[in-house]
């Protein structure tokens, strides 16, 4: 049985003050490389070189089929091809006006472990700027262990650095000299609302870090006049 922590949010459709929806609380991601580690670590025999190529074998195989006309069903997912775009009696497929997309639904193995899976409410999620999870790109870790000289994608709410107060950008303190350090503007690699891709410094000793992003981001253009902080829940490892 899994667990999925999540936070409540306030419904804006309806007008009902009491009516909150829940939002998942994300941790993170996974590929193909970090679940076959995770299959390693309980015990899988299987070389992980040659469980990455036989899944990677199987997706490119299947997006083939499902492409060429097929429904694809891999236990996990059901798979169909739709074609999107207007069409006259004489007209053919135009790339641009037209679109092949797949339509992806649950499969049995899937519905399963939606059912299996319990849901831990944390409280009222506040509006405003949240981190909610931060993975090395070069190790593809979720654990907070990064990486000297590597990219980190730091993911969450309104994160996106905006403004012109000097306390704005992504700062990493070291706990155990209290040392601030805030990432440079050329550090920042890709700066949105919900991800931001940086570069660690590679001059920062090893050690442990707290993790806090300040930005004065509302909206579109709209900036608040005072800036916001959050400070990520988990201890940053850098190695």
């Amino acid at each position: 049985m899994t667990k999925l922590r999540a936070w409540l949010k306030a419904n804006r459709l309806t007008a009902d003050p009491s009516d909150y929806t829940a939002v998942p609380d994300l941790n993170g991601t996974y590929n193909v490389p970090t679940i076959v580690d995770a299959l390693q670590a309980e015990g899988m025999e299987i070389q992980a070189e040659t469980a990455v190529d036989i899944i990677t074998r199987f997706n490119r195989k299947a997006a083939e089929f499902v492409t060429g006309g097929y429904s694809v069903n891999t236990g996990l997912v059901v798979m169909q091809p739709r074609i999107r775009g207007k069409f006259t009696e004489s007209e053919t497929y135009t790339p641009g006006k037209h679109r092949v997309y797949i339509s992806v639904q649950q499969g049995v193995e899937l519905r399963k472990a939606t059912q299996q899976a319990t849901v831990e409410l944390q409280g009222v999620l506040q509006s405003g700027i949240s981190v909610r999870y931060v993975k090395d790109v070069s190790t593809d870790k979720t654990d907070g262990t990064v990486t000297r000289g590597k990219n980190v994608i730091i993911g969450g709410y309104y994160i996106k650095l905006a403004g012109d107060d000097p306390s704005v950008g992504v700062t990493l303190t070291n706990k155990a000299t209290s040392t601030a350090t805030r990432l440079a503007d050329k550090d920042i690699v890709r700066n949105t609302p919900s991800e931001l891709l940086v570069l660690i410094p590679d001059t920062l000793p090893a050690g442990k870090y707290e993790l806090s992003v300040t930005s004065q981001y509302a909206s579109g253009s709209k900036f608040l006049k005072t800036p916001r902080t959050s400070t990520y829940r988990n201890e940053i490892t850098i190695a």
